[in-house]
């Protein structure tokens, strides 16, 4: 029998450590549809990075700011789409020097950053503050504990649940996919509806975690070149930094001390990403090799024995001395980029209308689109808003707005807009009255 061209990819993964994780061995909740096809020419990793690219959380991404708003006017500051492109480069350059499945960090990598909502951390920690019970949006004692929000956590409900591209819900991805998108963002706990599949306090594989130094690498680098393009910070105090002393060092009389902003900026970001990367590798493979000699990893199978008991987590990292220099750049970005009036004004806004948003759809759905509603009546059980007389609208919208399972649907509609549809939302909605403009008070005891 001819060997198909996926079975030849699968056979390919010999190469790979003998710690990695093969795509012939993946699993996922759905049986898959051929629906017709002749031929199969990708591994399961693949078809999920695959999967991911095509879904509409993914498209989204080039419209979500890392932090703050993204202006309609910018031109060259990263996004949610560029950075997860960074992240996924990197992570592929640590993954394959050391040997692991390439092909399940690029999908990781994709799909990291699909639950981020609009306005970065300001919008994640005015959803949390909703969900968590600290604010009901409307100033008042707050909606109960519903499970609060992290963004790991919706990114699995985006490839679980909320897309819909097949006959089942969610993008139906493989469990050590769905699992190193979790765990790569180190979520604050478990999530609350204990997803199947996705080995329960347990370390992320070894996939997941080069991902995850990746994304710190990349979040940390991006800020920094960021400021330096638009002259937000000035190249003499970003020379000063610890990492650039080093790189300086390293550089030696290649180092160009006269050289105008702009390339100097450009040397200082590829040059750190050289540093920083290279210490991952050559201090990781140190760690590896010392890994499986403990515990007498020699082959894909004898990695499975001890898979479950022996990581630890925290094999793919940075050297203790690169540590230090990432937490010292990380200071000098939280200090001049990160903070400071014009940081914070945007941060406030954004916050103002994620909770405005949320506030006005549980005073009245009505004001959501048909889809969400669906949704909701899927989940709960209830009859269809749209289809119901206006005399009855009234008095189910309030048994909506007293179910947690809706204020959920809500908070995943929220947290899936990009920061421009938020924006125009939000303004619609206040021009219409129904997000009331907040007072003193209620903005002081939000912020507290």
């Amino acid at each position: 029998m001819a060997v198909s061209v996926r079975q030849r990819l699968e056979q390919d993964e010999a190469r790979l450590a003998p710690y990695a994780l093969r795509a012939e061995s993946a699993t996922r909740r759905y049986a898959l549809d051929d629906e017709g096809r002749a031929f199969d020419y990708r591994t399961s990793f693949q078809r999920d990075r695959d999967r991911i690219v095509y879904s509409r959380a993914f498209r989204r991404l080039r419209q979500k700011a890392q932090s703050g708003i993204l202006p309609a006017y910018e031109d060259h500051r990263r996004n949610r789409l560029t950075h997860t492109l960074e992240v996924s480069q990197l992570a592929r350059t640590i993954g394959r020097a050391l040997g692991l499945n390439e092909d399940l960090i690029e999908a990781v990598a994709l799909g990291h950053d699909l639950g981020q909502p609009p306005f970065g951390p300001a919008g994640a920690g005015a959803l949390h503050d909703l969900l968590s019970g600290a604010l009901d949006g409307r100033g008042g004692p707050g909606l109960g504990d519903l499970g609060g929000f992290d963004g790991s956590w919706q990114a699995l409900r985006v490839v679980d649940r909320l897309e819909k591209r097949y006959g089942h819900p969610g993008l139906n991805l493989t469990d050590a996919v769905r699992e190193g998108i979790l765990k790569c963002g180190a979520p604050l706990a478990w999530p609350p509806d204990d997803p199947p599949g996705l080995r329960h306090g347990l370390a992320p594989p070894f996939e997941s975690q080069a991902v995850s130094v990746a994304d710190r690498v990349a979040e940390a680098l991006h800020d920094l070149d960021d400021g330096l393009q638009s002259g937000t910070i000035a190249v003499e105090a970003v020379e000063r930094l610890k990492a650039v002393s080093e790189l300086r060092r390293k550089l030696g009389a290649r180092w160009r001390p006269k050289a105008g902003r702009f390339v100097k900026a450009n040397a200082i970001h590829r040059g750190l990403i050289h540093l920083f990367v290279t210490d991952v590798i050559v201090a990781s493979q140190a760690r590896l090799r010392a890994w499986a000699e403990r515990h007498g990893v020699k082959t894909p199978r004898s990695f499975e024995r001890v898979r479950d008991t022996a990581l630890a987590g925290g094999e793919i990292a940075s050297s203790p001395a690169c540590v230090a220099l990432l937490a010292d750049l990380a200071g000098f970005l939280e200090a001049r980029v990160r903070r400071g009036f014009a940081a914070d004004r945007l941060d406030g806004r954004g916050r103002r209308v994620v909770l405005g948003l949320v506030s006005a759809y549980l005073a009245d759905p009505t004001l959501l689109e048909p889809h969400v509603l669906l949704r909701f009546k899927e989940a709960a059980g209830v009859r269809y808003l749209r289809d119901l007389p206006r005399s009855a609208v009234g008095a189910e919208g309030l048994r909506y707005a007293s179910d947690p399972r809706f204020a959920r649907v809500v908070a995943d509609y929220v947290a899936g807009m990009t920061d421009a549809f938020a924006v125009t939302e939000h303004a619609r909605l206040l021009e219409m009255g129904a997000i009331p403009i907040p007072s003193v008070e209620q903005l002081h005891r939000e912020r507290s």
